[in-house]
């Protein structure tokens, strides 16, 4: 009977064991997943579209006088508002303000003689010895005189400017982009020398559709991507007429010292309806496959099921879905790709405290 009882008190404590071990393999099994939840927030559909940076200060810098240039700056090189860019030979310029000056000293002698004669005659015409016609024909060469002298510092002062203007110079700050000119060229008014551009008061330029125009405002920002970069810059201005032919109008993004030189093509993403309720997921939670994208939800009992859900728009690290999937539910953000619907699953503890500070 005791040989009986032993063997019964065996086989349970055998058949106990056996049990915890299943329990503790199965929860060995079970795959490590991180979880996010799904959420209800306002979605504006937005359309991505093509786009260019640019420099706000981009200005072919030309010539204002005549002659053989001296001196020109190199391409890329950087230069201070005021610099000087571009030298051009003056010689003939200071010989003509020489002789100009000359001029000027000869005229203004000639009006501190007529101003002592009109002393002379005034002192003479008091005691009735000179005919008045004689002081008044002095009284009119000093004028002439006077305004004469006038004439001439106006015309030596115009041939400073000129001189002033043979050294090109900087209106703002920037880089050299490109190079008309060689030394030892003659050189004439009007003709371009080099580009000087600005690298940091940058704006990014986009053909957008005439439709999308009242959605725009100004001040909001909206997604830039370039390579593997992927930033929100605010929206500057609009052109308010659009282009007939291709329907589009110019819109402008702040880009003030963005890392990208001028030229750079981007993509932006600019608003083309409403905003509107829509139920967002982590991008992460979504699995592309080739025939269908779906989610994996997990349940009270840390089961997984598969939820085919159709992707809407984007709005920065989260995406619009829908399906049978609500708000609140957890859906895997990493750990399944390998899932099958039904798995049984353990959630990263770590996520899960991270989101309780949250």
């Amino acid at each position: 009977m005791k040989k009986t009882i032993l063997t019964m008190l065996s086989t349970a404590l055998f058949a106990g064991c056996m049990a915890g071990s299943i329990a503790v393999a199965a929860a060995g099994d079970a795959q490590l997943v991180s979880i996010e939840t799904a959420k209800m927030e306002q979605v504006q559909p937005r359309v991505w579209l093509p786009g260019n940076v640019v420099s706000r200060m981009n200005a072919p810098i030309s010539a204002e006088q005549t002659g053989q240039l001296l001196w020109i700056v190199d391409i890329g090189s950087e230069v201070q508002q005021g610099d000087v860019i571009a030298r051009i030979d003056n010689r003939n310029l200071k010989l003509l303000m020489a002789q100009q000056q000359a001029q000027s000293k000869q005229s203004q002698a000639n009006v501190e003689y007529l101003s002592k004669q009109k002393q002379r005659l005034l002192t003479l015409s008091e005691t009735n010895n000179t005919a008045v016609s004689e002081l008044e024909r002095t009284e009119k060469d000093l004028l002439v005189a006077e305004n004469e002298v006038i004439a001439k510092q106006m015309q030596v002062q115009q041939t400073q400017l000129a001189i002033e203007k043979t050294e090109i110079k900087a209106p703002f700050s920037g880089f050299i982009s490109e190079r008309f000119a060689h030394v030892g060229e003659l050189i004439s008014i009007g003709r371009p020398m080099v580009v000087l551009v600005d690298p940091n008061d940058l704006d990014i330029t986009v053909a957008a559709p005439i439709a999308i125009a009242p959605f725009l405002q100004s001040g909001a920002k909206v997604a830039v991507k370039w390579q593997d970069q992927l930033i929100e810059l605010p929206i500057r201005t609009w052109s308010r007429s659009g282009e007939q032919s291709s329907r589009t109008f110019s819109v402008r993004l702040a880009a003030t010292n963005l890392a990208l030189l001028s030229g750079t093509a981007v993509s932006v993403s600019l608003p083309k309806q409403n905003p509107a309720e829509a139920l967002l997921v982590p991008r992460d939670a979504l699995l592309l496959r080739q025939r269908d994208t779906f989610v994996l939800t997990v349940d009270e009992d840390l089961v997984v099921k598969k939820v085919n859900v159709s992707v809407g728009q984007g709005q920065g690290h989260w995406v619009s879905v829908s399906g049978a999937i609500n708000a609140g539910d957890s859906v895997v953000v990493r750990g399944g790709e390998r899932l099958q619907d039904g798995q049984s699953v353990r959630i990263d503890q770590q996520v899960i405290a991270l989101a309780k500070l949250n």
